[in-house]
């Protein structure tokens, strides 16, 4: 992503940096059989709801905890009834 900022005349272009965690769940567990990244899914999901706390805008906090849910619902329908997702207020 780029942002770039028209001052004083000139255009002023900076990359925004990218947070990419190291997500390596490796070999599928036991299940869900029908959903090998099931795991690798979930601990985006769960870092991007606990990353977006910190988002300045109000509104744009909602609507990310908007789209994080929404992913999760995908996710539990995807994986099955044999699966229960919970979503925790903070990690310990």
């Amino acid at each position: 992503m780029e942002i770039c900022i028209n001052y004083g005349g000139m255009r002023h272009c900076f990359l925004v940096p990218i947070v990419e965690l190291p997500v390596s769940w490796g070999r599928p567990g036991p299940g869900p059989i029908n959903y090998p990244a099931f795991m690798q899914d979930v601990i985006i999901l769960a870092s991007v709801s606990n990353t977006a706390k910190h988002i300045g805008d109000e509104n744009v906090r909602n609507l990310v905890h908007e789209g994080v849910s929404a992913a999760l619902r995908a996710v539990q329908e995807h994986a099955g009834a044999d699966v229960t997702i919970r979503a925790k207020a903070e990690h310990r």
